[in-house]
């Protein structure tokens, strides 16, 4: 009875509500799946039996007891048994529908999944295989149940895989190997091989990835470790392998053996200042440093001393570099000696055919300054032969002139003096009259005697300033010759000192005489001007032209005028220009500058 009253608590509401009413609940029939039938129907067939049972216990109990409560109590607990039943139906039911929804989502991921799965039994025979499986192996998916997983391996790997399977199935644990694999039109691909054996020990689950592609990587990089390693040990170039966080050389390659004379062991653990390569700890130090802020730096002209003692200078390269995650240092290391060496002799060569091009230069030079002094020379020889014969032409037509004019007039004075000594003692009335005469020619010779000293040196020059002493010479010329003159200049030119004026007047005096004998002109306009740090003048004609530079450069007594004038504004500091072109005339321009004359100057030129 206890157990009776317990299961009532478990009963739902409804069920409970109408045994107290007295009505019993019409028994419901379970719902099964078509997995869990039997055991439904097992289990229902079980509950009607102990209802028909307790019928019959009911009624023996009702004839024996003869309580209508007894009654009511076992049906009461039936109807518990079969509430309980349902529950139990339902509890199936559900896990029916999560095991079947497990099933399709187990089935979904085996034939979806990005590598091939494959069930094969003890001697390699394919039993199951999802939709990436039949991809990889290029056949269809129901093409391979029943064939030999074998005869797709290449046959050099066939003995390989087949003692792989019998590993697997003996030591049923995980296992794995990489095979290549033939397929259709000698196709081949790398694969890799997972297996591990069933629960009950008679398949085994194969997961297949391809690896192909993995594999070629994998080559790639074996290629490139290898010809980096024969570039490494073959290269002409020292380089070290360093780890950034100790510093520490980790590899090197022969030629740095060679170069310092360490062997391998004694480069490996060691930091760059221990084998002379930096000069302390912390310049190792500051190079790392920079080298992590900037990956790469560069060391020009650095010295390096051998085990042997021998020194030599070395360019370092250091890079900043990851290598499978891991960072790196790779120094190169390439000795300059010999190209310091050679930079050193181009240098001293270059050196060398400089001064040797600067010594023929001052060679040629030195021929050439020898061979314009001997023209200066033979010039100035002819120059100096040019004044002689000017001077003494000069001093004929002085002597010509003294002789024919002052001579004779002072002859004639001499006579008319006798005359007048004659005539006091015979004609006196006639006394006044011959003085007069003869202070006439006096006054002529007088005047004449002037003309000659205002030639060789005018003293209004002197006296009154250049200007006056242009303009009178000017009147002079314009008398002489019938040339028009016009003189403008500037008062501050009577500022120079005598000497620089002297020179003016002279370049004036001649370029008007050189007029007078050659330009047939009919005007000359002279101007004296002041310009910065200089006076200028400028005597222009309109007469004919003539060649310049051939008669500067020529001989003739027809370019002594020119030579002269520029002989004498370079010894003050002038300079002389001369341009001539037909129609135009010639225009003579001199500058000399208005500072203080060099001492050696021309002093009392005339």
């Amino acid at each position: 009875m206890k157990s009776s009253t317990m299961k009532t608590e478990r009963v739902p509401s409804a069920i409970t509500a109408a045994s107290r009413n007295g009505t019993p609940a019409a028994p419901r029939r379970a719902r099964a799946g078509s997995e869990y039938g039997p055991l439904v129907h097992d289990l229902q067939r079980r509950a009607e039996t102990q209802m028909r049972t307790r019928r019959k216990d009911r009624k023996s109990t009702a004839t024996l007891l003869g309580s209508e409560a007894d009654s009511q109590r076992l049906l009461h607990e039936l109807q518990v048994h079969q509430v309980e039943l349902e529950l139990q139906n339902e509890e199936l039911r559900k896990t029916r529908d999560e095991m079947e929804a497990g099933r399709d989502k187990y089935s979904d991921l085996y034939d979806f999944a990005p590598i091939g799965y494959l069930t094969l039994d003890r001697d390699g025979t394919i039993s199951e295989v999802n939709l990436a499986g039949a991809t990889l192996l290029r056949v269809a998916r129901a093409a391979l149940a029943k064939r030999r997983f074998g005869v797709f391996v290449s046959p050099a790997d066939r003995v390989a895989f087949a003692d792989f399977l019998r590993r697997v199935f003996k030591s049923k644990a995980r296992e794995e190997c990489d095979v290549r694999m033939l397929l259709n039109a000698g196709e081949a691909v790398d694969v890799r091989i997972r297996a591990i054996v069933s629960t009950a020990g008679q398949v085994c689950q194969l997961a297949v990835s391809d690896i192909t592609a993995h594999k070629q990587a994998e080559d790639k990089v074996r290629v490139s470790e290898i010809r980096y390693r024969r570039l490494f040990e073959a290269a002409h170039d020292g380089v070290l392998i360093l780890d950034p966080a100790t510093r520490k050389i980790t590899d090197a390659n022969p030629f740095m053996t060679k170069l310092l004379g360490y062997s391998h062991a004694q480069f490996v653990g060691k930091e760059l200042f221990e084998i002379g390569l930096l000069k302390d700890e912390a310049a190792s130090q500051e190079m790392f440093r920079k080298l992590k802020r900037t990956r790469e730096l560069r060391y020009e002209d650095l010295p390096l001393e051998s085990q042997c003692g021998r020194h030599q200078e070395v360019e370092v390269v250091a890079n900043l570099y990851s290598e499978d995650g891991h960072a790196v240092i790779q120094c190169n290391i390439r000795d300059i000696t010999e190209r310091k060496q050679a930079e050193v002799l181009a240098v001293a060569n270059r050196k060398l055919a400089a001064e040797f091009v600067q010594r023929r230069a001052a060679a040629t030079s030195f021929k050439q300054s020898e061979q314009h002094q001997r023209q200066l020379g033979e010039q100035s020889r002819q120059l100096a032969r040019e004044l002689l014969r000017t001077q003494e032409e000069e001093r004929k037509r002085i002597s010509r002139e003294l002789h024919d004019v002052i001579a004779q007039t002072l002859t004639g004075i001499n006579i008319r003096l006798a005359a007048l000594k004659k005539e006091a003692s015979l004609s006196p009335g006639n006394l006044d009259r011959n003085i007069a005469r003869t202070q006439r020619l006096v006054a002529k010779s007088v005047d004449i005697v002037h003309q000659f000293a205002r030639e060789l040196r005018p003293a209004v020059l002197d006296d009154l300033g250049l200007v006056p002493a242009l303009h009178a010479f000017m009147e002079s010329f314009t008398t002489r010759t019938g040339i028009s003159t016009s003189l403008k200049a500037a008062a501050k030119v009577e500022q120079l000192d005598p000497t620089r004026r002297t020179v003016l007047f002279r370049v004036a005096q001649e370029a008007l005489t050189n007029v007078a004998r050659h330009a047939q002109a009919s005007r000359v306009e002279v101007s004296l001007r002041k310009w910065p740090g200089s006076y200028c003048i400028r005597i222009a004609d309109d007469g004919k032209s003539f060649d310049v530079d051939r008669t500067l450069n020529g001989k003739g007594r027809n370019r002594l005028g020119l030579v002269g004038m520029r002989e004498r504004l370079e010894m003050v500091g002038g300079c002389f220009d001369v341009e001539s072109a037909p129609g135009k005339g010639t225009t003579i321009v001199a500058h000399i500058p208005r500072g203080k004359v060099a001492r050696g100057g021309t002093g009392g030129i005339r």
